[in-house]
């Protein structure tokens, strides 16, 4: 029994070790459209949120960041309301043995790794996507929880 435990107590403490921490965060660009006419104001109009996520390593820093991209749309229309891009950087402890060089040179990031910052990114971008739209007409326009978070 003792050594299940000794097992589980390296285990989370090579956990703690290896999991990322938040290093910054930028917002890169953000764009608001001036409110389309409905027509009817009686008729609610729905909107739609498209999420794009990329994910790339700075081995000079290490660490891993990633580039959300939201842009909102109103539903039936291809015209963009709102877009905002920001950029999250994560370190990465003892990124040499916690990250997978390839043969190209480029490092393979770990599932539980970019889930994990894939989630916190996500949960960033929508704070400041809904700073920056307060005060406008699309103030009530709230990113909504995604599968997986």
């Amino acid at each position: 029994m003792p050594e299940h435990r000794l097992f589980f107590l390296y285990y989370n403490h090579h956990k703690l070790e290896t999991s990322p921490n938040l290093h910054g965060i930028e917002l890169l660009s953000f764009s608001l459209s001036p409110e389309p006419s409905t027509g009817s104001k009686e008729r609610q109009a729905s909107y739609e949120f498209n999420v794009q996520q990329e994910q790339k390593t700075n081995v000079d820093k290490q660490m891993v960041i990633v580039f959300t991209t939201v842009t909102l749309i109103q539903s039936g229309n291809t015209l963009p309301l709102a877009s905002a891009t920001v950029a999250c950087g994560f370190g990465i402890p003892m990124f040499e043995e916690t990250l997978t060089r390839q043969t190209n040179g480029e490092y393979l990031i770990p599932a539980d790794i970019g889930q994990a910052v894939s989630r916190a990114a996500t949960g960033i971008t929508r704070g400041i996507l809904y700073s920056q739209l307060r005060g406008s007409y699309l103030q009530d326009c709230i990113l909504p929880l995604l599968p997986g978070e």
